[in-house]
């Protein structure tokens, strides 16, 4: 019976291991989708008419800055283990909300 007990948490605990491992995946994943979206949005304002450029680059450097704070709370997400993991990847979702926010500004001022 322990062997059998033995085995379950074996894989019990690669499978929390392959969890974490995945959460940590999805939250780099996320942050270089945004770093995907600030690339567009910084393409379509030096594309854009002199006027539009002046209001759209304060925005953009907010919207990398937010980046940045994402990136590094992913990257400590990255780090930790167990619980400080998801209090941790709270803290970049929040970032990448703030972002999201940022973005939805970034962009109503592109469609003007």
């Amino acid at each position: 019976m322990s062997d059998v007990t033995d085995q379950l948490q074996e894989r019990i605990q690669a499978l929390e291991e392959k969890v974490e491992q995945l959460r940590r995946d999805l939250l780099d994943n996320q942050v270089e989708d945004w770093k995907a979206r600030i690339d567009a949005l910084e393409m379509q304002a030096h594309l854009g008419q002199m006027e539009a450029r002046e209001e759209l680059n304060p925005l953009v450097e907010r919207l990398r800055n937010r980046w940045l704070d994402a990136r590094d709370q992913a990257d400590k997400a990255r780090s930790a283990a167990g619980d400080a993991l998801g209090a941790l990847a709270d803290g970049a979702k929040k970032a990448l909300g703030d972002l999201q926010q940022a973005m939805d500004e970034a962009a109503g001022k592109l469609r003007g």
